[in-house]
């Protein structure tokens, strides 16, 4: 019966926590678009903040809780997931063009981000003055974004909008707070359901972090994805997965450490560190191409599931 309660709140927490990405992303996007961004600058920031969203309230509060494992692991299993799972599969179902600006200009931040997490990370421990270099890399980020937006604006192209008449500000401002309640209440569930599953099946809260809830917290990023391929949008594809993996690198796990130090394990140093790193590094010769075929998307989602099977494999 214990074992039953701990995956009705994992399946709860799943649900609230996709529910708030989903209703977040749908109405900042809308707002977004009612200002004329294009499609990459939304992937790049707003969907890729949205979908991150679940990241975020998951690792503050299992750090905040005394869960080191369980927040490291959930934003390194994220940024795998993210590349591997997400960018395989999207181009497994359709190959697309990756963005000449996107090779040269965004990737090499998401080469930083790894840089200075194994940077900071190396001492065992992500103490508050890396996570404020991290916090700062962010920032630094954000505002190349805002400073380079006149290059993404909709100048004479009609705006996209999904509603006609006045902007609905209030009703999408109060829909946005509701989705930070599903939020906050999914993160709280699925932490719950976590642990309890992990200490049924005597399974380290890290490995718990590095798959079951990686792959929760990145289905949002998921259903953007399969959304954008549907609508042939392949700068919100590439930025969703880019501004989403640096998001969590420096800015959920800087905000983590800066609110609490973040233990590191070694075991992620060792092991998992060196693999989002090969994930993140392995987007350089593919970028380079201008595209991704289904090959690579195959090849990227069988690392991928190699990955997953080896971590279980060392229980």
């Amino acid at each position: 019966m214990t074992l039953l309660f701990s995956f009705i709140k994992l399946l709860l927490g799943f649900v609230l926590l996709i529910g708030g990405a989903e209703l977040l992303t749908h109405h900042c996007i809308a707002l977004a678009r009612r200002l004329g961004v294009r499609p990459i600058i939304i992937g790049l920031t707003v969907v890729a903040f949205g979908t991150s969203a679940p990241e975020f309230f998951v690792t503050v509060m299992a750090n905040v809780r005394g869960q080191a494992d369980l927040a490291v692991g959930n934003i390194i299993g994220s940024n795998i997931a993210n590349i591997g799972l997400i960018l395989g599969i999207a181009a497994m179902i359709r190959p697309f063009e990756v963005p000449r600006r996107i090779a040269r200009v965004e990737l090499p931040f998401l080469v930083l981000s790894v840089i200075l997490i194994g940077l900071a990370a190396w001492q065992g421990e992500l103490t508050r003055a890396a996570a404020l270099i991290l916090l700062a890399s962010f920032v630094a980020y954000l505002y190349f974004l805002v400073n380079k937006r006149s290059s993404y604006t909709l100048a004479s192209e009609a705006l996209e909008t999904e509603e006609q008449g006045p902007p609905r500000y209030l009703l999408r401002t109060s829909l946005i707070l509701l989705s930070f309640s599903g939020l906050v209440g999914g993160s709280h569930l699925l932490i719950e359901g976590a642990a309890s599953v992990a200490r049924y099946f005597n399974c380290p809260e890290l490995i718990i972090g590095l798959s079951l809830t990686a792959v929760g917290t990145s289905l949002p990023e998921l259903a953007s994805t399969i959304s954008a391929l549907r609508r042939r949008e392949a700068g919100l594809i590439i930025g969703n997965v880019l501004g989403s993996n640096f998001a969590n690198s420096c800015g959920i796990l800087g905000s983590a450490a800066l609110i609490k130090p973040l233990a590191i394990n070694p075991h992620v140093l060792l092991t998992d560190f060196p693999a989002m790193a090969a994930f993140s590094l392995v987007l350089i010769p593919i970028f380079r191409d201008g595209r991704i075929s289904r090959m690579e998307g195959t090849m990227l989602l069988g690392a991928y599931l190699a990955y997953v099977s080896i971590i279980y494999l060392k229980i």
